[in-house]
């Protein structure tokens, strides 16, 4: 649902900090309150989905059309610009669910670590990690200082990583991905392409 490095940066601190169960239901959380949590959110260049096709579809379609790969990727061009801002309007509404859930105190505190100078530091340490780098032992004490003092973080990540049933549910996601699908089909047969 998030892109990949939002997601293991949020992931990263799951795994590193136990969430204890909440005592009491979370506080209301204003429409206000959750518009400042998603600007606050870090890494949001990497929700725009762009007008790329999916390029294992690309791959599986232009296979049955042998000779036609521009009419295809022309067909699934059309189907991502009509799909992608669907996808990113769910994950919105996603994010909008895990955070009234999450609570207004717990929002909050997470608004608070996005704008610090700790999640630029755990930032730095994250992309360390994609390029597959060793981190010091330095690195290591400050990650799960990091994590130890933000644990809201590690909630939120276990949150997000398990929004898929939020966007499943998403009724207005749904029929916008089906509408786009039905499009699609019809366009790959106004050309005369096998879709599979």
């Amino acid at each position: 649902m998030l892109q990949p490095v939002l997601a293991a940066l949020f992931f990263a601190a799951a795994t590193a900090a136990q969430v204890p169960p909440p005592a009491q239901p979370p506080a209301p959380v204003s429409e206000a309150l959750l518009d400042e949590f998603l600007a606050a959110l870090p890494h949001q260049e990497e929700w725009k989905m762009g007008t790329d096709p999916d390029a294992q579809e690309l791959a599986r379609i232009g296979a049955l059309n042998p000779g036609r790969e521009k009419d295809v990727r022309a067909v699934l061009t059309e189907s991502a610009r009509c799909t992608n801002p669907a996808v990113e309007a769910a994950t919105r509404r996603a994010l909008r669910v895990v955070g009234t859930k999450l609570g207004a105190e717990k929002l909050r505190r997470l608004i608070a670590f996005f704008r610090s100078d700790d999640l630029r530091r755990f930032d730095a340490i994250d992309a360390q990690l994609q390029k597959g780098a060793k981190l010091s032992a330095a690195q290591e004490e400050d990650a799960n200082r990091i994590a130890a003092a933000h644990p809201e973080a590690a909630e939120f990540g276990t949150a997000v990583q398990a929004s898929g049933d939020i966007v499943a549910k998403d009724q207005v996601f749904l029929r916008e991905v089906g509408r786009c699908g039905g499009e699609q089909a019809a366009a790959l047969a106004r050309a005369n392409l096998k879709g599979g």
